[in-house]
């Protein structure tokens, strides 16, 4: 048997910069993640390891260093689970996320971070324009004609919006924003719930050489909730205007323009299938349109990773340095774009030079999942001696679960059940099929036998005759490592934690280390010349078009 193989936080910080694939997983759950991560740290909860690991990290001949606290043996038992997989090269971060502090390295708070830094450096690099809150307030009440957009997905703007933005996310800019930007000569102003999506999204409308005086809003929803101005809650406006036939060929033409002008490499099918056959290289395919077009015909085995999201959350879906990344859509336009902001932060990015009907031909293998367990129905009503074990997110336990169940995650199976006999009944509730599978598996191999899952929702359990109950305190905060504390409370009229998340936000740059600085702004300039030969290239098309 090998044994784990642990390196020191300054050999991983090294392997970061070195040019070669790293995958820098932290196992922690996301709650211990985003209280303080390295920089370029892919979240990765050990409770669905085994069910990511193969969508995060494709290539099993990648290096792979996990982390975990330092303590919990979290990231030795990934090692061991990741060789079992086939990972060839796989080791663990020595002392964890504080054996990277101690050593002088810093760690990051919050989630999607390197993104994130990264819209900070655009807006510097580009000089963003942007609105206060308060001026785009008094624009309104004049009654100033703007066209007020909001580029975060739809679910986003219906939980909350600035009254009157109409939800067009930034991936789909390029696509429908000459739908509802009629007039070269109206205000644009984008917005998000923060500043990242405000500072791309009208950093792309520049890019594709609208006219108009466009702006960022400061600080989006947050700042206008800090300007003492109320949200507006529950809206589904959206831009929904479907390009015809000849502007998505019109599109084509501007994506093989743009990508030429922007230094985006375009790829064919054969290279695509070349390279996923590439067993020492890794090479993600992103489907960059929205959910509607995706689930109606896509890549088969790619990962659908809408265009504005994976700028804005991209560390969520790139876990590998260095990986190579396709990216599709039906016109090229939306993934050219998408590949610009991608190349800037540094990625290797392409973007698929093929018709929709031509994506049959690319073989993307499907990520091995988690076989799912053969487990009976547990009996209703439980007997008394079964020990019924909650297994879903902290904040569902606390909202309600059955009476006497104990609340766990995977890597607390053994502390939680030291005590009970082998053969006792042991009763799941889950409700992510994955996280059903794997405890099911540890709590197998452990000896536990009988074994039973609890299916359904609080009130079905209630009909079924069974007790219960809420606990909003329980588990507590400081147990509740599966919740991001951190993203939360600045949503919930909490103007204090808003202006610690903004603080935040702006401070990133300045928290970044020289090879940290490097690895994110490299790539990232406005490179005069191709830009303005984007714009006129965009004048021109536009009057073809």
């Amino acid at each position: 048997m090998r044994f784990p193989s642990p390196i020191s936080a300054s050999t991983a910080k090294a392997w970061l910069s070195d040019g070669q694939e790293l995958a820098l997983l932290d196992v922690r759950e996301a709650g211990e993640f985003a209280s303080g991560h390295p920089l370029f740290a892919t979240s990765l909860p050990f409770g669905v390891l085994e069910a990511k690991l193969p969508v995060l990290v494709p290539s099993t001949a990648c290096r792979i260093v996990f982390m975990d606290d330092g303590y919990s043996q979290r990231a030795e038992r990934a090692v061991e689970i990741a060789r079992r997989l086939g990972y060839q090269e796989v080791f663990f971060l020595d002392g964890g996320a504080t054996g990277w502090q101690r050593s002088g390295l810093s760690l990051f708070e919050g989630v999607f971070v390197p993104s994130k830094a990264f819209g900070e450096l655009v807006e510097q690099a580009f000089s963003v324009p942007h609105v206060s809150p308060e001026e785009l307030n008094r624009w309104q009440r004049e009654g100033r004609k703007l066209v007020l957009l909001d580029g975060r997905p739809p679910e986003e703007h219906h939980r909350m919006n600035i009254p009157g933005s109409i939800c067009l996310p930034n991936g789909d800019l390029a696509y429908r924003a000459s739908a509802i930007i009629p007039d070269p000569e109206i205000p644009v102003v984008v917005h998000c719930a923060g500043r990242t999506r405000s500072i791309i999204g009208a950093q792309i409308l520049r890019d594709l050489g609208f006219p108009n005086p466009v702006f960022a809003l400061e600080n989006g929803t947050q700042g206008w909730t800090l300007a003492g101005l109320d949200l507006e809650r529950g809206s589904d406006r959206a831009v929904e205007a479907v390009p015809d036939e000849e502007s998505r060929t019109t599109m084509r033409a501007r994506a093989r323009t743009l990508g030429e002008a922007w230094q985006v490499p375009s790829i064919d099918v054969a290279t695509v299938n070349a390279w996923l056959g590439d067993g020492l290289r890794t090479t993600y395919v992103f489907d960059v349109r929205g959910d509607a077009e995706f689930h109606s015909n896509h890549v088969e085995g790619a990962t659908h990773s809408p265009g504005g999201q994976l700028i804005q959350s991209t560390d969520h879906w790139v876990a590998v340095r260095r990986a190579r990344i396709v990216l599709a859509d039906d016109t090229g336009l939306r993934a050219v774009v998408v590949a610009r902001y991608l190349k800037m932060m540094g990625l290797d990015c392409h973007v698929l030079a093929a018709a929709e009907d031509a994506w049959g031909d690319i073989v993307s293998p499907r990520p091995l999942r988690p076989a799912m367990p053969d487990l009976p129905p547990a009996p209703v009503p439980l007997p008394r001696d079964a020990i019924v074990l909650d297994v879903r997110p902290s904040m569902a336990y606390r909202s309600a679960h059955i009476s006497g169940a104990q609340w766990a995650l995977r890597h607390q199976l053994s502390e939680r059940l030291k005590h009970v006999e082998k053969a006792a009944l042991v009763v799941l509730c889950a409700d992510d099929s994955d996280v059903l599978a794997l405890v099911a598996s540890d709590l197998r191999a452990a000896g536990f036998s009988n074994l039973a899952e609890l299916s359904g929702t609080a009130a079905s359990w209630r009909e079924a005759g069974l007790e219960v109950v809420c606990t909003p305190e329980q588990p507590s905060d400081a147990q509740a490592l599966d919740f991001v504390f951190f993203t939360h409370d600045r949503h919930s009229g909490n103007l204090e934690a808003a202006r610690r998340y903004l603080s935040w936000e702006t401070g990133l740059v300045s928290r970044l280390d020289a090879a940290e600085h490097l690895e994110l702004s490299r790539c990232l300039s406005p490179r005069t010349k191709p830009f303005a030969i984007a714009q006129q290239n965009e004048k021109r098309l536009s009057n073809v078009g």
